[in-house]
This record gives C-alpha cells, structure tokens and sequence, in this order.
C-alpha cells in the first residue's frame, strides 16, 4: 500500500492492546468479541444476516432522500448520540471507518452494503450532548460551546435545544455564520445534527436512522426482555466473567434486577423497576414511550437492520463483548465488531513525535499532589462497600474509573483555560484526552470541500488499530500554527 503524504501511522493509543492480539487469532478474545473483522469474517457473517432479514428494513429510513436502499443491502453501522454541533471527533471517524469499509464490502461481496450512522435518538442524558469544544489557535485554550436541552434527561427525539440560541452557537462552534446551507431545525433534538451529518457525509453514501424508529420496529424484543430478565442477566454475567478472565472490565453489573428496558414518563427517561408487573400492559398501550437498555440495543437493531458490521470505540468494543451472548438468546445474528479509526491531526510545522511529548500531564505540582490523596481516599471507599456488598463490587471500580478520570480532567483544567502555558498540547492532547474525544469535527469539516474524502481515506477497519497522525490540508498553512 503506497503511504498517503502527511499520514504518520503509529501504535494505537485509544483501543487496547488487548485489540492487537485480537487480530493476531487470540482464541479467547474470539470466543468473547467474535472474529476480528477481516473479509472471510464479513462473508460468513452474511449468510445469518439474510437469513434473519426482516422484510421492509428500509422504511426505518427517513432521510428523505431519493437514494432509498435497496431491500437486499447490507449496513455498516455506526452510532452516538445526537450531540450538539454533530458531535466531537470520534463521531466523524466512527462514519468515516463504516463508509471504507461498506465501499469495500460492496465491491468485495458483488452486492450493496450501505453504511448507516444510527443517531440514538432515545438517549436521555442531556449533559452529554449540550456542548462541544474547540480551540483558540490564538490564545492556545479551549472554548466550550453550550446550548441547553428542555427538557433535560427525556429521550432526544422528544426534546429539542433552545430555539433562541441554537444558531448563534452553531455559527460560533464553526468558526463561521452560515456554516452550511442547512436548516437549523432546534427541535427535535437530532435535526440539526443529522442535517450537519448528511451534509457532510451524504455526498459519500451515508444513510442516518433515528434509533427509535428501529425501536419502534422491534417491540417483540422488548417484550421478551421484560419477560426473561433473569436469563438475560445470567447471560451478562457469563459475559462478564469472560472479560474478566481477560483482564478487561465489564460494563454492566448482571446483578442489578432491572430489565433492560426503559419507560418515558413525566418528561424524564428512566429504566424499569425490578417488580414492574404493569409494564407489558403499558408496552402494549404505549409503545413510544419504551426503548432499550444499552445492552440490549445492539440486539434491536439487529433484529430491524441487516447489520454485517458495527464500527465502535474502545469503550463500545467492550459492551458489545460483554452483551454477545445476548444474540444466541434472541435468535439475531451478532454482526463482525470493528474498531473506529482514531486520529489526531497535526497543526502545520508539528511532526508526530509531538503526540509523545503531549502525553504527560501538564499538572502543577499541589493539585498532584491532592489528586493522588484523592485517588487513595475513593480506592478506600469503595474497597469497603465491596466488603460490606460484593455484588456492588462492580458498581464501585466503574464509579472510580469515572471519579479518576474526572479529577484528571480537573487538575489539568488550568492548563486548557490557559492559566498554565499549554503550547500545542492544547491541541493535541485538549482537556488531558485525546483530541478525537473532545474537539468538534464541524470546523475541521469546513477546512476544505475533501475532508470528509480525508477522513474516510484514513481508516484501514479490516486491519488492527493503529493511531493515525495527519496533515491537512496538505499544501496550506494551518491557523493552529500559533500553538507552537
């Protein structure tokens, strides 16, 4: 493969190593995550996916596009939730590995496979999505771009954004006040995003779906979710304990009673109760108003999608691994699991060996020093709840990751408010994360008519992750030239 100018590919940094071995045969990851993705993996994979296709799939598209699919397609699917702006990074490269890889699979299958980014609409958490970042090249900081969600916490497509101030953030997160000639719709939520998306992406055979359309499409599976809670959990467990044995986390506590289902009521978005005994009835009256757990959702869209591939990030990768058994148990063929490109674009004159320099925290020496009182102070609390009640073992080391990485984020923060001089760091690693995970993709969108073509160039989804250090564009001196 002939190297792409200004490309510098290097060891992963996002996905795991554990990702590594995978692709290199590793039986016990591929017993837990399925085979790696590789094109006699796709093939085998297609044979279920026909078997299990469910007739008029297409009407779960509402694009409103003449290209319709076509009724015997397969999809590359990928997804996020509907995030102000269209999102950080990460959603861009999401749908730039599905669109290589669909362009692939439709030559190397002699059939078409679409890819689709399926925006999760029935998402409730209002504080994920209300902002997005990007950086002052001049000042060397961040800047957060904020709208508010009324009502907070309901699912997304019944809820909507501030209409007042929705434009002028837009305008302000691109850099720009006529970003795209697209209307700006502020409610629902995911108009806008997925007008910004399809803008973008359309032109390169992107198809978006709102995810509770497919919902809506799959109610058997949530009736039998309410009806067989506790072989689900079991199989989580089973799930579970096998990434343990792989010295990789579990995402969901198989203890926890609930169903995998979750009712809107009263303007909020909530999971079942335990002894919930009038929830069928009300699935049954009301189906709009239930949606799926995240477990369980990748089990819905297999069973309205001819899903042959999913694109997911490194924290994706492991609930899918933790919930595949749930697949057999629903009789959904489980599609080839493929990691999203990750990548980091270099500012003009900055060659990859900086990434490795950004790597280290730019950390005052106090707040060091009371961040790590702080780590030993949470390891204590929930080293205790564990003694007192191991089934909440789980909860608690996913409550710590979560408290670590935020007093990370804290005690770098006077760094990216420019309160300590950042330099390119800022740009390369913002927020102590990688870039892809924080800066908006919509002012990079806007940097040339082939970026979106870039992007998609960049991913290799039928190869083990890499790290991809870019240039672009090429022949043009970049604005975050100042960082340095």
């Amino acid at each position: 493969m002939t190297p792409q100018r200004g490309v510098h590919r290097l060891p992963a940094r996002q996905h795991g190593a554990w990702t590594a071995r995978w692709f290199a045969g590793d039986g016990g990851l591929a017993s837990t995550f399925g085979p790696p993705p590789s094109l006699a993996a796709l093939r085998a994979c297609a044979g279920p996916v026909d078997a299990a296709r469910k007739s008029g799939w297409t009407r779960a598209f509402e694009s409103g596009r003449a290209d319709v699919p076509d009724e015997e397609a397969l999809v590359v699917l990928a997804g996020q939730q509907p995030v102000l702006g269209g999102g950080s990074l990460l959603v861009a490269h999401k749908i730039a590995s599905a669109i290589n890889l669909a362009n692939a699979l439709t030559i190397e299958l002699h059939r078409p496979v679409i890819p689709v980014f399926l925006a999760a609409t029935e998402d409730h958490d209002s504080s994920e999505v209300d902002h997005v970042d990007t950086v002052d090249g001049g000042k060397g900081r961040l800047t957060r771009h904020r709208c508010p969600v009324h009502p907070p916490h309901e699912s997304f497509h019944r809820c909507g954004w501030d209409p007042q101030r929705l434009g002028p953030v837009i305008s302000s997160i691109a850099g720009t006040s006529t970003p795209f000639e697209v209307h700006l719709k502020a409610d629902p939520l995911a108009s806008h995003v997925i007008a910004l998306i399809d803008a973008v992406f359309g032109p390169l055979g992107l198809h978006i779906v709102q995810s509770h359309l497919v919902t809506s499409r799959s109610l058997p599976v949530l009736r039998r979710a309410l009806d067989a809670s506790d072989s689900i959990a079991a199989i989580l467990d089973e799930g579970g304990r096998a990434l343990q044995a792989l010295d990789l986390p579990p995402s969901f506590d198989a203890a926890d009673p609930r169903p995998l289902v979750l009712e809107s009521s009263d303007g909020r978005r909530r999971r079942l109760g335990p002894d919930d005994g009038e929830a069928t009835s009300r699935l049954t009256a009301h189906p709009d108003d239930f949606s799926p757990h995240a477990a369980l959702r990748p089990i819905v869209q297999a069973a309205a999608l001819p899903v042959i591939a999913q694109v997911a990030g490194p924290s994706e990768m492991l609930y899918l691994g933790q919930s595949r058994g749930l697949h057999g148990a629903f009789e959904v063929p489980p599609p080839v699991l493929v990691p999203r490109l990750e990548a980091t674009r270099l500012p003009a004159g900055v060659g990859p060996e900086a990434l490795e320099a950004s790597g280290s925290r730019n950390i005052a020496p106090e707040l060091e020093a009371a961040r790590g009182a702080l780590d030993e102070a949470a390891t204590a609390f929930v080293d205790a709840v564990g003694r007192v009640d191991p089934g909440l073992a789980g909860k608690g080391r996913r409550w710590l990751e979560g408290a670590r990485k935020g007093a990370d984020r804290l005690a770098a923060a006077p760094g990216f408010r420019g309160e300590q001089a950042a330099g390119v760091r800022a740009f390369l690693r913002p927020r102590d994360s990688h870039q892809d995970a924080v800066l908006a993709w919509l002012p990079e969108a806007l940097r040339g008519p082939d970026w979106a073509e870039h992007i998609v160039s960049l991913a290799r989804p039928l190869q083990a992750p890499e790290h991809v250090a870019h240039v672009y564009p090429l022949e043009s001196s970049s604005p975050e030239t100042s960082h340095g």
